[in-house]
This record gives C-alpha cells, sequence and structure tokens, in this order.
C-alpha cells in the first residue's frame, strides 16, 4: 500500500518506465518522454477540469479516465506544434478539445481530427496506424490500472483520488510524447556550461 510520498514516486517512477517500454515495444516512442513546460502547464490549469470529468466515470469506465488523460495530451500537443500562438493563452485547452465532440467521442476527435487516423479508413496503413495506437493506449491504460488495483488503496479515499490524479498526469505526459515523437520531435537534454 501507498502509504507516502516517497512510495507514491516510486510507483509513478515504475509506472513512467513500463509505459515508455510499452509505447517503445509499439514502436511509438524511443525510451523517452518529452516533458515540454508549456504543456505541463496546461495540464496543471485543466486538471481540475479534466478531474471533474473522469471522477464520476472511473467506477463504470476505469480505463477511459485514465486514457483520455493521453488522448488530451495527444491533442495538447499538436496545438503546440501548429498553432500554439492561437491557444497558449487559452484558460482551458483540456475543455476546448473535449467539446469539439464531447467527452465520450474525445478520443476519436483527436485521432481523427488532429493525428488524422481514422482506424475505419479505407487506405490501409491509416487504419492499422490508428489501431496500433489505440491498442497502444488501451494496453497502457490497462496495465496502470492494474498496478494502482495491486497498491490495495480504498477506493473513493482521499489517497486514491491523489493517486489517480498522478496517473492522469502520467497519461497526458505520455499523450504528449506520443504525439511529438510522431511528428518527427528529438528529445535531447541540452548542457548548460
Amino acid at each position: 500500500m501507498l502509504d507516502n510520498n516517497f512510495g507514491d514516486e516510486l510507483f509513478i517512477s515504475n509506472l513512467q518506465k513500463t509505459l515508455v517500454k510499452i509505447c517503445t515495444d509499439h514502436q511509438l516512442l524511443n525510451k523517452q518522454l518529452y516533458d515540454i513546460e508549456e504543456l505541463m502547464e496546461k495540464w496543471h490549469q485543466s486538471a481540475p477540469q479534466y478531474m471533474a470529468d473522469v471522477v464520476p466515470e472511473f467506477a463504470r469506465y476505469p480505463m477511459v479516465a485514465i486514457a483520455w488523460a493521453c488522448y488530451y495530451g495527444i491533442g495538447a500537443a499538436v496545438y503546440w506544434d501548429a498553432c500554439w500562438d492561437k491557444v497558449k493563452d487559452s484558460p482551458d485547452l483540456y475543455v476546448e478539445i473535449r467539446d469539439k465532440r464531447g467527452f465520450d467521442y474525445m478520443d476519436d476527435y483527436v485521432l481523427e481530427n488532429m493525428m488524422g487516423l481514422n482506424q475505419e479508413s479505407p487506405k490501409e496503413k491509416e487504419a492499422a496506424e490508428a489501431k496500433k495506437w489505440i491498442s497502444t493506449i488501451q494496453q497502457c491504460a490497462e496495465y496502470a490500472l492494474n498496478a494502482v488495483t495491486h497498491q490495495g488503496i480504498e477506493p473513493g479515499t482521499k489517497q486514491a483520488y491523489l493517486i489517480f490524479a498522478k496517473v492522469a498526469r502520467q497519461f497526458f505526459l505520455l499523450g504528449v510524447s506520443l504525439a511529438l515523437y510522431s511528428m518527427g520531435y528529438k528529445y535531447e537534454k541540452a548542457m548548460m556550461n
């Protein structure tokens, strides 16, 4: 059971490593996450609304509650790449993405309209790529859900909420990374003298 910040940090660190490995194994990442300060600021602005949307859904749709943070991250990264000047001052970028088709179809909107990947496409390559993204994100969400469940945290508690918030943040970061990697970004840490 997680009962302190160190335990939470270790859990999140291990979760992050496994998510990166899953996505790298599926050739959607290259062994690393892309930590973009501007996008993480958007997560912090949006997290209260995201959590308000997903916490009531968690009991019935726990994988959606986890995975949708990844789709939000993908959408945020697309905006960051394509039109950041137009959206950087948005008070809640998550709401803008969510409201394009509504919460239930946010995943479809992000993949189809923002990434150009439709699993129903007559183009075999596009359909296969979309299915790979969907199955990989589902696999990551399944892993995270199982990992959280095995921590023995009592559902509905403050601790459960806090660990879920940390998991959602990791999935947002994962989505950012998936999108930026697919767009050809190379992430290299600069050494300052």
